[in-house]
Parts: C-alpha cells; sequence; structure tokens
C-alpha cells in the first residue's frame, strides 16, 4: 500500500504541470460555460413563453439548420489548426505555426462560403421538408436567408479560437465563444422578440452574435503570436492538414450532438410542438454538460502533446482524474433530471411545457453514459484516430435516424428521445473501448465509484422523500436540497483524491477570483 502510494505521488508530481493547465483552463471555460448557458436557459423561457412551444420549435428548426452549418462549416481545420499549431510549437517550429494557422483558416473560409452559397440557393426546398402549410414554409426560407451570413463568421471564429487553444489557454476561447456570442445572441436576439420583431429579430440576433465572436476571436490570435512566429515566413503543410481535417470534419457531420437529429426529425417527421417540447428538453441537459464541454478544450492539447512524447502514463493518470471530476459534478445534475423533471420543465418552459418531463428524464439517462465515458471521442482524435471516429460517427447517424424514422411517426417525441439516449450511450461506450485497445488506457480509476455511490444514496433519499411528501414544487425542491447535502456529505466522508483536491482548488480560485 505504501508502494501504491508513493507510486502515486510520483505520477502526480509527473502531472502536476498538465493538471494546472487542466484547472485553469477549466475553470476559465466553466465559468464561461455558466455564462453561456444561463443566457441561452434565458432565452428559451422568454422565447418559449411568448412565442408558445410551436413558435419556439419553428425558431428552434431554423436555428438548428443554421447552426448545423455553422458546426460543419470549419471543414475539421479548426481540429487541425489545434493539432498542428501545438505539434509546431512543441518543436520550436514557428513558420509551422502560421502556416497551420494560415492553411486552416483558407480552408475554413472556402468550406463555409460554399455552404453559404447552398443555404442561398436551398432555402425553399429545406423549408418545404419542414414546414407543415405554404406560410409555413416561405417563413423558414426567408429566416433561413437572413441567417445563412451566420455559417461563415461562425466557421472563422471557430478557427481562431481553436488556433488560440494551442497555445494552452483557454481566455480567447471563452471570451469569444462563452461571453460574447451569447450576449449579443440574447441581448440582440431576445430583445428583438420582446419588442415584436418575432423571428426574424431573433435569427438577426444569431448572425450579429457571431459577427463580433469571430472580430473578437481574430484580435486575440493576433496579439498572442510570439515575436519570433510574427517575423516567420510561414510554411504551408497543406497536405497533412487536410489529410486530418477531412476524417475530423466527417466525425462533426456525423455527430449526434452537433447536427442536432432529434431537432431535425421531429421537424420532418412531426410537429412544431414537438419540436418545442424535444428542444425544451435538451435545453435542460446544458447544465449537466458543463463540466464536460468545459474541459475538453484545453484537454485537447495536452492530450496530443503527452501522446507525441510518448508519456501515456500520465496521459492515463490526466485521464482518470478528468472523469472522476466531470462525474462528480455531472451526475447529480442528471440525476436530479431524472427524478424530478417536472420541476425543471415548470421552471423553464412554464405550464404549457408539461409534456416535456418525460423526455428531460430520457435524455438525462442516456447523458449520464456521456458525461461518464469523459472526453473519449478527442482522445482518439487528438492522437490522430480521426478514422475510427469518423466510422463510430456514421454508425451513430445511420443509427439514429433508421430508428428515428422507425419510431418518430407512432411514438413522436418520445421515440426520437429514447433513441437519443440509446444511441448517445453506446456510441461513447463504443470509443471508450476503442482507446483502451488502441491506445492502451481508459478513463476508469477505482475513486471513480465515488460519485457513483454518493449519487445512488442521494437519489435514494429523494426517492424516499417523494413518498411521504406530495407533488408541489415547493417540497420537490426541499426533496432536492436533502439528496444535495447527503451527496456532498458521502464525498466527503470517501475523501478527496490529490489530484482532485489540486483541480478543485484552481477551479475555485479562479471562479472565485473572477466573481469578485
Amino acid at each position: 500500500m505504501k508502494g501504491q502510494d508513493s507510486q502515486s505521488g510520483d505520477l502526480f508530481d509527473e502531472t502536476a504541470g498538465d493538471l494546472r493547465s487542466l484547472a485553469k483552463g477549466g475553470a476559465l471555460q466553466i465559468a464561461g460555460q455558466f455564462t453561456s448557458r444561463g443566457l441561452a436557459f434565458v432565452f428559451v423561457a422568454v422565447v418559449a413563453r411568448l412565442l408558445g412551444p410551436a413558435g419556439y420549435g419553428l425558431y428552434r428548426q431554423v436555428a438548428q439548420i443554421l447552426n448545423v452549418g455553422g458546426m460543419v462549416a470549419p471543414g475539421g481545420f479548426n481540429f487541425g489548426a489545434v493539432r498542428f499549431i501545438a505539434k509546431a510549437r512543441a518543436q520550436a517550429d514557428h513558420p509551422g505555426v502560421r502556416g497551420a494557422a494560415h492553411v486552416a483558416m483558407a480552408g475554413a473560409l472556402a468550406v463555409s462560403l460554399l455552404e453559404f452559397g447552398i443555404i442561398m440557393v436551398a432555402a425553399e426546398p429545406l423549408a418545404r421538408a419542414f414546414g407543415d402549410s405554404q406560410s409555413n414554409i416561405d417563413e423558414i426560407a426567408g429566416l433561413l436567408r437572413l441567417g445563412a451570413a451566420f455559417v461563415p463568421f461562425f466557421a472563422l471564429m471557430q478557427v481562431l479560437r481553436y488556433c488560440t487553444l494551442a497555445y494552452k489557454t483557454m481566455v480567447p476561447s471563452v471570451v469569444s465563444n462563452n461571453i460574447v456570442l451569447p450576449v449579443t445572441r440574447f441581448a440582440g436576439g431576445a430583445a428583438a422578440v420582446i419588442i415584436g420583431f418575432g423571428l426574424a429579430g431573433a435569427v438577426l440576433g444569431l448572425v450579429a452574435s457571431a459577427v463580433l465572436g469571430m472580430i473578437v476571436a481574430a484580435w486575440y490570435y493576433r496579439s498572442m503570436l510570439t515575436p519570433e512566429e510574427k517575423a516567420a515566413k510561414p510554411r504551408h503543410e497543406v497536405g497533412p492538414m487536410v489529410r486530418f481535417a477531412i476524417p475530423q470534419a466527417g466525425v462533426v457531420i456525423f455527430s449526434v450532438q452537433s447536427l442536432g437529429l432529434g431537432i431535425l426529425l421531429l421537424g420532418i417527421l412531426g410537429t412544431d410542438r414537438e419540436v418545442g417540447l424535444f428542444g425544451i428538453a435538451l435545453s435542460l441537459q446544458g447544465a449537466g454538460t458543463v463540466f464536460l464541454t468545459g474541459i475538453v478544450a484545453i484537454w485537447a492539447p495536452i492530450v496530443t502533446d503527452l501522446y507525441e512524447r510518448h508519456e501515456l502514463a500520465q496521459l492515463e493518470s490526466l485521464y482518470r482524474t478528468v472523469n472522476r471530476w466531470v462525474a462528480t459534478f455531472s451526475f447529480p445534475i442528471f440525476a436530479a433530471l431524472i427524478l424530478e423533471p417536472d420541476l425543471f420543465v415548470s421552471l423553464l418552459g412554464g405550464p404549457r411545457a408539461v409534456d416535456a418531463a418525460p423526455l428531460v428524464a430520457i435524455l438525462a439517462a442516456g447523458n449520464l453514459v456521456f458525461v461518464g465515458t469523459g472526453p473519449s471521442s478527442l482522445l482518439l482524435s487528438m492522437t490522430g484516430r480521426t478514422g475510427i471516429n469518423f466510422a463510430n460517427s456514421i454508425v451513430a447517424v445511420v443509427a439514429y435516424v433508421g430508428l428515428g424514422v422507425l419510431l418518430v411517426p407512432s411514438c413522436g417525441a418520445i421515440g426520437i428521445a429514447l433513441v437519443d439516449a440509446l444511441v448517445t450511450a453506446a456510441v461513447n461506450c463504443a470509443r471508450v473501448i476503442q482507446g483502451k485497445l488502441l491506445i492502451g488506457i481508459h478513463p476508469f480509476g477505482k475513486s471513480f465509484m465515488k460519485p457513483v455511490i454518493a449519487t445512488s444514496a442521494a437519489s435514494a433519499v429523494v426517492l424516499s422523500l417523494g413518498f411521504v411528501v406530495d407533488d408541489r414544487p415547493a417540497f420537490e425542491a426541499l426533496a432536492m436540497v436533502a439528496g444535495g447535502c447527503v451527496y456532498l456529505a458521502i464525498l466527503w466522508r470517501m475523501g478527496i483524491d490529490a489530484e482532485e483536491r489540486h483541480v478543485y482548488e484552481r477551479i475555485k480560485g479562479k471562479v472565485f477570483r473572477r466573481s469578485r
């Protein structure tokens, strides 16, 4: 036992620098995620209440199409930027740093402008697929053309902020993507709806957010270049970056989360109201994924760095620490959504959204597996296995569409929620297995059981209290508070590992320092 403790301490000392980077970057990203998700939560509450589930469903369909275009538009060159710049910086290759950024921006611009043209030309055929009437079709087509400019601006912002991630800092990424983008979207879009400009104002707010986000990301990237990098003549490795970007773009294109397949399938096969209910259920999932999405961006360059230096022991130690940390913060949130979905639905969507409650619980069950398997997708991609990730994504999308077409006509939004949960759980379990087989590491250490045990005990308390009190929101909220206290008490009793304490202290210091 003593020998194991010594070995663990040595490994902790070796990974302390990377832990500091993860903690610092994760703290900034999580603070930004809270800003972004909080504003998105309020935006949904405003639009869903003013326009109703059907009106919100119409906006969500248009926004989803534009967001899919924006996510696909970088063409995988954003991931290529962070990998190739991080690799060049590790080798003090200044021309390679500049060249990688140039290739990434040029590639993303070419892809995004092509997409812009496609949306402008194909707006009406797209609208026919989603519209329920001729007036509905005309409105969707007009909104798509109005918002098409979002795609190239968002693509360039993505590439520029990923360029800055290669410097192992999260500030530019968080400011542009998690502060400027959502604040502009909320201030412009929500205000336009309240004033009376309706969906057109909300879509224009979306475009304005991408424009400002891109400007801020460009300023940050330019200011981060070192004197040596600014003076270096760029060396463009077009071939290697394109070969990396194409399969990675496929991962994004065939990503269930990025595509919002549930929204798209319900828009085609269901009604605007079902889309609105499913959109509300999806919005509630955001709180539980904050901690995973908050760590993956800074995780990507660290994976590349450690893997290129063949330091797999340190990489596995960080992998397990990150996964345990994410589970510790995320598991109780998804457990709460499963146990008391009606409470959260009433807070977000009001009484007209009550039918979204079962969707919330089903999606949360799938997301428990998603966060519990950690950043397994980026582990595969950042170690050069984008082809494997691409294949996973293709299988996931084919399964999602096939099951969705089968279940939506008879089960509606419930059917698509079941499909989403099953496919999400299956593909992420597959990625964990592939990481173990291909790289030799997995995200589950012994201490991973701590959040599992604590969440199980807290859930038992909430369920027990549910049998002795009525279902009024005040009593449901008190039961949740009691469960949260039990969760924290059990975690405290089981103890906190050195790595987890280190991460927690860094995050606490960063978050509280930013809040002063």
